[in-house]
């Protein structure tokens, strides 16, 4: 028997990583680790100005020093300031786009919706927004106040457009109509109730606030039983 053969376990066994990449692989890791600590101070950084004063007002040079960090590294990863402020905008509205294709879209019904254990209908996917609203009060006051923000109105484009297109194929024209109308109302009166809730301080809690919120949108169902082919 040839003993340097090789046994068919060792033939399949997949090759382990030389010195040479284990160091590529951590130094890879380290640098992952390092670039998320930047990009997180200078957004929060950039937020902490937003509360203070305009997007146009603010230097690359107070946001480095604020931060700690050089202009260089800032250049290494942002333009300027709108590139950073952009950036910014579309992680927030990425996760707020989940949540609408949540609502709008993983269900039969036009909202989707649960059923407590005391019979309370609950919608899942409004407590995340008041939760996160919660956990980053000021990065949303700056995206709901500041006046260079498109998040808003992206955010309502793309909550009208998901439902419409939802819809488009279980409705008439007619329905359609009724249902976009439900939309803004509700969405505008959500709005404000958040804006409400932010410059009166929070006083009330998320719990609370989530609520009101959805005994508001709940109530405003009425606006469609004129028509009983409605899924709600």
């Amino acid at each position: 028997m040839n003993e340097n053969k090789p046994s068919s376990a060792a033939k399949h066994s997949p090759p382990h990583p030389t010195t040479r990449e284990q160091t590529k692989q951590i130094r890879r890791k380290r640098d992952d680790r390092r670039t998320r600590r930047t990009v997180s101070a200078l957004q929060n950084s950039l937020i902490k100005l937003l509360l203070k004063k305009p997007l146009r007002e603010i230097t690359i040079t107070e946001l480095t020093e604020l931060a700690d960090i050089s202009r260089t590294t800032f250049y290494l990863h942002y333009t300027d300031i709108n590139d950073l402020f952009n950036s910014l905008e579309e992680d927030i509205y990425r996760r707020f786009e989940k949540i609408i294709h949540e609502t709008l879209v993983d269900s039969s019904m036009i909202l989707h919706m649960n059923i407590d254990s005391s019979g309370k209908v609950q919608l899942p996917t409004l407590y995340e927004v008041f939760k996160f609203i919660d956990d980053n009060t000021d990065l949303c006051i700056v995206l709901l106040t500041n006046p260079d923000s498109t998040f808003l109105s992206r955010i309502w484009t793309e909550g009208r457009t998901t439902l419409m297109n939802k819809t488009a194929s279980i409705h008439d024209d007619k329905t359609n109509r009724t249902i976009e109308y439900y939309y803004y109302a509700v969405s505008n009166g959500v709005r404000g109730l958040i804006e409400h809730w932010l410059e009166t301080g929070m006083k009330e809690s998320v719990d609370e606030v989530y609520r009101m919120a959805t005994d508001f949108i709940l109530h405003n169902l009425t606006f469609l039983q004129r028509d009983n082919t409605y899924n709600y």
